[in-house]
C-alpha cells in the first residue's frame, strides 16, 4: 500500500513539473537572452533533479518495503542518550528508546523536545543507517554522525546554531 501512495505522489510531482515546463516554454519565447539562460537553469533544477530525486526516493521506499531489518539480532545496542558536545555547551541531545523491538527518538534543544518519532534503522554491510524523521545519520560504536547541511543543489540545515558540516553525537554513560 505504501508503494502505491509513493507512485501516486511521484505521478503528481511529474504533472506539476510538466505544467512548470510548459510555463517555462511560454516565458522562454517572450524573454530576452539573459532571462532565457536563467529559465534553462530553472528547468534543469526543477525537472531533472526533481525527477531524479523522486525516482531515487521511490526506489529507496521500495527497498525499505522489501528489506527486513531485525532489531533484536543487532549486536550493537543503540538505545541511549547521545550528546553533541561540539556545539554551544552540549545544547543538543538525541535520546533513543527501545519499546517492543522498535526504536523511537527524541531530539532535545536544551530541555525542549524539538523532534520526536519512530527511528528508521537500516543495516547495510557493516554500516547502520538511522533516520530521525528528515535527519539521516550513521551509527558507529556509541556515536551518531549527521550531515548538518547540504550544498547549493540540495539546500538544508538541521541544526542552525552549529556551523560544522558533520556533527558527532556521542553516547553518554
Amino acid at each position: 500500500m505504501h508503494i502505491k501512495k509513493r507512485v501516486l505522489q511521484i505521478s503528481r510531482d511529474l504533472q506539476r513539473i510538466y505544467i512548470s515546463i510548459n510555463l517555462y516554454i511560454f516565458y522562454f519565447q517572450i524573454c530576452s537572452i539573459r532571462l532565457r539562460f536563467y529559465l534553462i537553469i530553472m528547468i534543469y533544477k526543477n525537472f531533472i533533479l526533481g525527477t531524479l530525486s523522486s525516482f531515487f526516493i521511490f526506489i529507496s521506499a521500495f527497498q525499505k518495503q522489501h528489506s527486513l531489518v531485525s532489531y533484536s539480532n543487532n549486536s550493537q545496542e543503540i538505545a541511549g542518550v547521545y550528546v553533541l558536545t561540539s556545539c554551544e555547551n552540549s545544547r543538543f541531545k538525541i535520546k533513543i528508546e527501545k519499546k517492543k523491538d522498535e526504536y523511537f527518538f527524541l531530539i532535545f534543544d536544551k530541555n525542549k523536545i524539538i523532534s520526536k518519532g519512530k527511528l528508521g534503522k537500516q543495516n547495510e554491510d557493516d554500516t547502520v543507517y538511522l533516520a530521525f524523521g528528515k535527519i539521516g545519520g550513521i551509527y558507529d560504536t556509541d556515536k551518531i554522525q549527521i550531515q548538518n547541511y547540504g550544498n547549493s543543489m540540495n539546500e538544508y540545515v538541521h541544526f542552525t546554531q552549529c556551523g560544522e558540516k558533520y556533527l558527532t553525537f556521542i553516547k553518554s554513560e
